[in-house]
């Protein structure tokens, strides 16, 4: 058994036995820092993490799983370097502060304090406390009355009648299916007692102007896609990309779960994850963290020191596939699945695809589009909730679009 599966640390849970629901959670830092340590994982490590722990019961986080799984089948001529494609798929981002946690959803331990008795705090500090809801919003335990606090968290005082808190103990085991069910549970903690509610999935478009500025939405940096369409139908079969548009799918498998909430200004679809995110934005003061907020809300080793304009150019560049973040070769053409799933192009893999769907090659359309940062905002917010990412966040838009025009022209 490893030290990190040793690990344990202890929350109170309030318990609605009736409705069998928690209601709500009392964490120290060191559960409140594992929490959200969340946030600093890139979603490339979340699939890792979860198809490590859970094997072929891993959950589908949208399409997520097979953007993964194809960057890691692709073979290692497609990429520029074993190094370039080990990062890719195994990476290493926020290990610094990861370590410093009594317990790392990586599995790796705390070097220093393998009991937790000298625990110090990672982004909180170690004497303050929290309240953790159903909803995933933390805010501290000081908050006020006890009245005023049950309001806050939006508990009706009728809810807390027949209660019972329990003292619950969180291993790694936990953690992973904390980090699990906040993703695809609609209350990750009443999932870890009782049976599991799904969350209704949803795909929409987020606000550029909270994020970026005026002059990179006038001036976009922008990819051509090919994408065959069904003529009869419109249905999407599969893209044809350069090295650009693959960059920038495999570089959203490095962007960390606050980044993604910061991109789409915490309007990711995967609700209590946006929850955390605000929770740390809006709901926790600066006096009970040790760290600086930005590194949970907007987490990113290479522009956490830039500011203004430039952190805005940095992070538009990111989105596009600039040329700093290229993981593939430059000279070769790659399918793209509807699930995002990226594998070498050739004539005779695309007829394959065509035939395998019965569809006859007069009845398929090529249509180029322009996928700019808009378009990228809106298939990484796909990508987190959909199966089906190249069609809700590219072709649905589009085609919604061409719908649009002619009545703009009359």
């Amino acid at each position: 058994m490893s030290e990190a599966e040793e690990v344990k640390m202890h929350i109170k849970v309030v318990i609605n036995k009736e409705k069998t629901k928690v209601l709500f959670a009392e964490a120290d830092s060191d559960f409140t820092d594992v929490l959200l340590s969340f946030l600093l994982l890139p979603l490339g490590t979340i699939v890792e993490v979860l198809e490590k722990h859970y094997g072929d019961k891993a959950p589908v986080i949208g399409s997520l799983n097979t953007l993964y799984r194809g960057a890691k089948n692709l073979d290692l001529i497609h990429f520029l370097g074993e190094d370039v494609k080990k990062e890719l798929i195994n990476s290493t981002l926020f290990d610094s502060e990861l370590c410093k946690l009594r317990l790392n959803i990586r599995g790796t331990q705390l070097t220093n304090s393998s009991n937790g008795e000298s625990y110090e705090g990672v982004f909180t500090k170690s004497a303050a406390s929290f309240i953790i809801t159903e909803k995933l919003f933390v805010i501290p335990s000081v908050f006020g009355s006890i009245v005023e606090t049950l309001s806050t968290l939006g508990i009706a005082v009728e809810d807390m009648d027949g209660t019972e808190t329990r003292n619950v103990t969180f291993g790694l085991n936990e953690i992973i299916g904390l980090l699990k069910e906040s993703l695809i549970s609609m209350d990750p903690l009443t999932a870890l007692f009782f049976p599991r509610k799904l969350i209704e999935p949803t795909v929409g478009h987020v606000s550029l102007h909270q994020v970026f500025p005026e002059d990179i939405l006038r001036n976009p940096k922008i990819m051509t896609l090919k994408v065959m369409l069904q003529k009869s139908t419109n249905k999407f079969l599969f893209a044809q990309a350069n090295a650009d548009f693959v960059n920038f799918l495999f570089n959203n498998l490095t962007i960390s779960l606050g980044r993604v909430g910061w991109f789409l200004c915490s309007n990711t679809g995967l609700k209590k994850m946006d929850n955390l995110h605000v929770s740390v934005s809006s709901n926790i003061d600066s006096m009970y963290l040790k760290c600086n907020k930005e590194l949970l809300i907007n987490p990113d080793p290479t522009s956490i020191n830039l500011s203004g304009k430039e952190a805005n150019e940095y992070c538009y560049l990111n989105m596009g596939g600039s040329e700093s973040q290229s993981y593939v070769e430059g000279s070769r053409m790659y399918m793209v699945s509807d699930d995002l799933t990226v594998a070498p192009l050739g004539v005779t893999s695309g007829l394959s695809v065509i035939n395998q769907l019965k569809i006859s090659l007069s009845d398929v359309e090529e249509v180029k589009l322009k996928v700019g940062l808009k378009e990228a905002l809106n298939i990484l917010k796909a990508s987190l909730t959909s199966t089906t990412a190249l069609t809700d966040g590219l072709i649905k838009p589009f085609l919604k679009e061409q719908l649009i025009k002619p009545l703009l022209k009359k």
